[in-house]
């Protein structure tokens, strides 16, 4: 049940959203969630009650509160759509409940089963670049790059991350290298720059220093030898860049900046991005360029989609999502390093918190992907074993 759970999460949204032409993947995630609360239902896992299940339903009432009040105060100050806002309130219900549908099953598994999970997920998507290296598309559609079932490389990356840390961590280390290398490979080949990012998440989290710092030189080195112009141009934020990536970043910064001093801070209201006239100049640029309003609604990357429409309280959730990721990714390092020992659920938990680093500070896909639905399920994991506590110093640990 794992198994199904996991990639119907990771893989509905896209493959409908590549199959359909959608906007977004709301559409199959949803279809994901109604899933694994089905198979709920029909008794296929047995569904815990407990403090658990109170503190979800704690989480959906504060938020959609808190985005009721907001989104209201919002709506006085600028002209958009309160219907949509809420309206998008049941959505977020499911995907928090289905969180924690996610979290009960993962821990019904035992460690080495789901072990034995996410290795073969891990090894499905090496298969998916392979095929998508290879040209290779089961269903014909107009993006540019493709790597099915996911639109684009980036929202591939987006998703292969989790299950790239939690290999490198729970490998020994000649694996690790081999991992990082043929990610590293995936992502010239496909021209992914969000993968290029998450090989350097992953090493951050697994290799010894010196060995990160020697595999930093051999890159640069290798790098001196080819073409990465691809690259370095969406490095390039100077006002003269036509790159329609780096404009998209551009504009989530502005986006966020509109937003901000336009409420005074408060923000202009969930799921409002895209509809409330921001008119900001990178904006009118990318049209001119592509004639398509670009990641309008997404803001390019999920913390100015945040702090854009939630203001204060969107700048609080990305600074404790900030706090989270890095104790999460140091608690990665302490398995890697062997200072301590960890389970499956362990090491998947701290690594789908890690992971969504790139879409929330990178490339983002909007709220509802599967990415951060496993980052709530592993949250609500890691506060249950206490994965995220301090340790205590071994002296004390002794009976």
């Amino acid at each position: 049940m794992a198994f199904c759970a996991m990639v119907s999460v990771i893989a509905l949204p896209s493959t409908l959203r590549f199959a359909l032409d959608a906007s977004s993947g709301i559409s199959g995630l949803l279809s994901a969630c109604l899933f694994v609360i089905g198979a709920g239902v029909f008794g296929f896992y047995r569904i815990n009650g407990g403090r658990y299940l109170n503190v979800t339903l704690a989480a959906i009432i504060l938020f959609t509160f808190t985005v009721v009040l907001q989104g209201t105060i919002a709506s006085l100050t600028v002209s958009g759509d309160l219907l949509r806002g809420i309206s998008s309130l049941g959505a977020v219900g499911i995907v928090i409940v289905t969180a924690y549908l996610i979290r009960t099953i993962l821990i019904q598994t035992p460690s080495a089963a789901l072990d034995r999970v996410i290795t073969i997920i891990s090894s499905g998507f090496v298969f998916i670049a392979i095929v998508a290296i290879a040209g290779v598309q089961p269903i014909q559609s107009d993006y540019v790059k493709p790597v099915f079932p996911f639109a684009e490389p980036s929202h591939f990356a987006l998703s292969f991350t989790p299950f790239l840390i939690y290999q490198c961590v729970r490998s020994s280390l000649p694996m690790r290298i081999g991992w990082l290398v043929i990610a590293l490979a995936i992502a010239v080949l496909l021209e992914s720059l969000s993968l290029v990012v998450a090989v350097g998440v992953a090493a951050a989290c697994c290799l010894p220093p010196a060995i990160l710092g020697a595999g930093l030189v051999a890159v640069s080195a290798v790098a001196g030898y080819l073409d990465i112009s691809y690259y370095t141009d969406r490095l390039d934020f100077s006002s003269n860049t036509t790159n329609i990536s780096t404009l998209v970043y551009i504009q989530g910064y502005e986006l966020t900046q509109a937003a901000l001093e336009r409420t005074g801070g408060w923000g202009i209201g969930f799921q409002q991005l895209g509809i409330v006239p921001l008119n900001v100049p990178t904006s009118d640029l990318i049209y001119r360029l592509i004639q398509d309003d670009a990641n309008l609604r997404d803001g390019g990357l999920t913390a100015a989609k945040l702090i854009a429409e939630l203001g204060i309280f969107g700048i609080a959730l990305v600074a404790t999502y900030l706090y989270l990721a890095i104790r999460a990714g140091l608690g990665l390092r302490a398995l890697a390093n062997g200072k301590r020992r960890g389970t499956a659920h362990e090491l998947f938990a701290l690594a789908v918190i890690t992971a969504p680093l790139i879409e929330v500070f990178v490339r983002g896909i909007g709220y509802f992907s599967g990415t951060l639905l496993l980052m709530m399920a592993g949250l609500l994991m890691a506060s249950e074993g206490q994965y995220l506590a301090r340790r205590r110093p071994a002296a004390k640990d002794a009976p």
